[in-house]
């Protein structure tokens, strides 16, 4: 073969690939050609040999998706609902005192563990002394008077045969806290409790 037909066979060993033509003219030298290497795996289609997930380049913020869209302004000409406002608290206010005169709840508290008893002071005041009637949870009737100093108290009631004394403090007129007691000297007395409550008409 000359130097034509060489160059030929060259071409075409480039052209199939080179290893078919080489094996199929034996004692002729054919450059051998290598092809290129596979892609690999999970390759991008866009940039050959990059794989998914590759970090990017420096100075490339990554993409979040879809940026969300701005809450659209708000209409003018058109006045928005209401907002709702809070309801005001159905309870109502303590009554306010500025004497003792009125109508006492007594809660006598046994220190037995026993069921409180309950009872009601009619009070007046006038000036420092105090008067009225302890009506029992039986309906009798004791009178008493007594002293108030702004704070503390001091009450004795009587009913003719027996005798007990009420003593403690009040606090804003609203309610009392002390002892009951008789009149044996070695009675410690019992604890009690009385909440000042507001006049009302019964209907």
């Amino acid at each position: 073969m000359n130097f034509r037909q060489l160059a030929l066979v060259g071409f075409a060993a480039v052209g199939l690939g080179g290893t078919a033509v080489a094996q199929t003219l034996p004692g002729i030298p054919v450059a051998q050609v290598t092809p290129p290497p596979p892609p690999p795996p999970n390759g991008n289609v866009g940039t050959p040999g990059q794989l998914i997930g590759t970090p990017a380049p420096a100075g490339t913020a990554p993409s979040l998706g879809p940026a969300a869209s701005p809450s659209p302004a708000p209409r003018r000409g058109r006045r928005g609902a209401p907002e709702p406002q809070a309801s005001a608290s159905e309870s109502p206010e303590p009554p306010q005192f500025s004497t003792m005169d009125g109508v006492w709840e007594v809660a006598v508290q046994p220190l037995n563990g026993a069921r409180a008893v309950y009872s009601h002071l009619y009070v007046s005041q006038k000036s420092d002394g105090l008067s009225g009637t302890w009506i029992r949870g039986d309906r009798s009737k004791v009178p008493f008077t007594g002293t108030f100093d702004g704070r503390l108290f001091k009450l004795t009631l009587t009913d003719g045969k027996s005798t007990w004394t009420m003593a403690g403090y009040a606090e804003n007129f609203s309610d009392m806290v002390g002892l009951l007691s008789t009149a044996d000297p070695k009675d410690k007395g019992i604890p009690f409790t009385a909440a000042h409550r507001k006049k009302e008409k019964i209907s």
